[in-house]
């Protein structure tokens, strides 16, 4: 794991983006600004930048509160045309979030369930979304487009 910079074996004007991170909270501000810096030559519509913003914040946050025994999570990003494939990791015990049941709807904002709403969020943001369990690491990966 590296100090949260960029991956040295990677430049931000290569076509993958990737940034190793400590499961912690101060993480998702800093792979939001390492994610923006890679992404600003590629002239996006500031939509999908603003969409891939908060898929980002939805999955790092997610991680941070709720993956268990976890130490660290990576962030890859790869633009493919007008769109951006997202891809948060973490090393926690293996759980995939998309197989739980959505919350109820509400009306009325009394109603409304705390909590939940992140993964309807981001598959809402998102062309597709799946989850991965890769060796001992869960991996979501998201396609985002404008």
């Amino acid at each position: 794991m590296n100090d949260g910079s960029v991956n040295p074996n990677r430049s931000p004007r290569e076509e993958v983006f990737f940034l190793d991170l400590p499961v912690a909270m101060e993480s998702l501000e800093t792979g939001r600004l390492a994610l923006l810096s890679y992404l600003e030559p590629f002239a996006l519509e500031a939509r999908l930048i603003n969409r891939v913003e908060v898929v980002l914040e939805e999955l790092v946050s997610n991680v941070v509160r709720h993956a268990k025994d976890a130490n660290n999570l990576a962030i890859e990003a790869e633009r493919t045309g007008s769109a951006v494939l997202l891809a948060v990791e973490d090393d926690g015990p293996a759980f995939n979030p998309l197989s739980m049941p959505e919350p109820p709807s509400f009306t009325a904002i009394e109603d409304a369930m705390l909590g939940g709403q992140g993964i309807p969020l981001i598959r809402r943001l998102s062309q597709s979304v799946r989850y991965e369990r890769r060796e001992t690491r869960n991996r979501i990966v998201a396609l985002i487009t404008g």
